[in-house]
């Protein structure tokens, strides 16, 4: 850009023009940008809020029908979808439909009690207990004897 040397208040008033001119022509040309980028992205916003919907059951917060929502974390989500399959995977990989149906029920509502905080203690829990191995094997420290025995002493 070429600076305009301002000499006068007439200098002055055509500098403010233009620069208004040009704010309105890169605002006008934000706004269509903007408009552009809407409609680009409006199909795939639409398609993820339809699947949202659909697994609604897993996000993050749920209707329970009076009014209230339950709160779900990240860790409840994913242990409500991926411990059925780990269980039916790995643990009763052989099961029938039945087996795998009650597997797949009872996971759901454990994993409803699983959240973030519960998976920090535990964790925090598991590291302390590695961290300190030391004071487990320790020994209790026996009192010191002198050789003389408490029921010795005359009364």
């Amino acid at each position: 850009m070429m600076k305009t040397k301002i000499q006068n208040i007439d200098d002055l008033r055509a500098e403010i023009l233009r620069l208004r001119i040009q704010r309105s022509g890169l605002e006008n040309d934000l706004k269509t940008e903007t408009r552009r980028l809407t409609a680009m992205f409006r199909v795939p916003a639409m398609l993820l809020g339809k699947l949202n919907d659909w697994f609604s059951p897993f996000g993050l917060a749920k209707n329970n029908g009076q009014g209230k929502e339950d709160e779900h974390d990240w860790v409840t989500s994913i242990f409500r979808v991926g411990l059925p399959v780990m269980m039916n995977k790995f643990v009763f990989p052989q099961s029938g439909f039945l087996m795998k149906s009650l597997v797949e029920m009872i996971s759901q509502k454990a994993a409803k009690t699983i959240n973030k905080d519960v998976m920090s203690d535990l964790i925090e829990k598991f590291t302390d207990w590695v961290k300190s191995p030391k004071q487990k094997r320790r020994k209790q420290t026996e009192p010191d004897d002198y050789g003389i025995p408490p029921d010795s002493e005359t009364y």
